[in-house]
């Protein structure tokens, strides 16, 4: 059911009109609510909270939800966006095979919007295994343009966002400047940490794997404007869903933030030390790993800027 419908469900039942609804107008109009109700448009962020406040209702219970679909596909579904990967191959084959039983099964029956979803999250797993991005520019060249501008993302919308980021990331790892790309980036990423309210808590994570995109871009292009706020929206996501996997990964966030922004090396090494007690407790040897080749990383990468704001401070 679409937000437009679960809007005039909802209202009718509790028995409002629309101009009781909308009142003095001064927050929404009778005629932006017959649009948003028709599907005619999509209400904006403030809209769509306003008119779940009237309506008494959390602003997620709006979002179509996904029901009606076989529970032994929503099950396959669940798997691929609840697992995470962290580079492993093995991570990436449990994925493309639950992608496969998903196209032998069910995907000549899925609605299409389920099918954006699909072929989105395939071409997104062929570019990041591959390295080669255009895997998926044909995919994101047909659905791109219909979310570019969006203030409000369908939970299958995210993994097209998703699709974008591991393309912009391939190629930055491939050397091509995507400097131009960092405007949009903190575009997607500011209106996500704005859905954090608006998606149910049993599919947040797909949120957060959106936003631990995003900042991977930004992490290789070496900016981190407005990360302590991107880092305060993941928290909450965890906060909200109890799921503490990917909480090493924030903490890695956090080591950045505090050693690359605020130059404080004895709260980095904090939050490193803490990252790989997390990694240890989910006994994820792997993640422990890369959480120490990051940490080097960072601190020659630190040194290297030291060395050249010295030298330049020499002339």
């Amino acid at each position: 059911m679409l937000i437009g419908q679960k809007i005039k469900e909802i209202r009718i039942e509790k028995g409002i009109s629309r101009p009781d609804f909308c009142g003095d107008e001064q927050e929404l109009t009778v005629r932006q609510l017959s649009r948003i109700e028709s599907g005619a448009s999509q209400p904006s962020l403030p809209k769509l909270d306003y008119i779940a406040r009237r309506l008494g209702v959390p602003a997620y219970s709006l979002m179509p939800d996904f029901s009606a679909l076989p529970s032994a596909y929503l099950e396959l579904k669940y798997q691929i966006l609840r697992e995470p990967i962290y580079g492993k191959e093995e991570e990436y084959d449990k994925k493309e095979a639950c992608l496969e039983e998903i196209e032998d099964l069910f995907y000549e029956q899925l609605p299409n919007e389920e099918k954006v979803w699909f072929e989105a999250t395939r071409a997104t797993i062929d570019v990041i295994r591959s390295g080669r991005p255009e895997y998926g520019e044909t995919v994101l060249d047909d659905y791109f343009k219909t979310i570019y501008d969006k203030e409000l993302f369908l939970i299958n919308e995210l993994e097209v966002i998703n699709l974008y980021f591991a393309i912009v990331l391939t190629k930055i790892k491939q050397g091509q400047s995507q400097i131009s790309e960092i405007e949009r980036i903190h575009s997607f990423l500011v209106r996500l940490a704005n859905h954090v309210e608006l998606i149910a808590p049993e599919y947040l994570f797909a949120l957060s794997n959106t936003l631990f995109s995003g900042l991977a871009c930004l992490d290789n292009l070496s900016t981190y404007d407005s990360l302590e706020t991107y880092i305060f929206s993941l928290n909450h996501i965890m906060e909200k869903t109890q799921d503490f996997q990917k909480k090493p990964i924030i903490l890695m966030l956090e080591w950045k933030l505090s050693l690359i922004i605020k130059n404080d090396y004895v709260s980095a090494e904090q939050f490193y030390q803490k990252s790989k007690l997390f990694a240890d407790i989910i006994e994820n040897s792997y993640l422990v790993t890369m959480l120490e080749k990051q940490w080097q990383e960072d601190l020659k990468n630190i040194y290297k800027h030291s060395e050249a704001v010295t030298k330049m401070s020499l002339f």
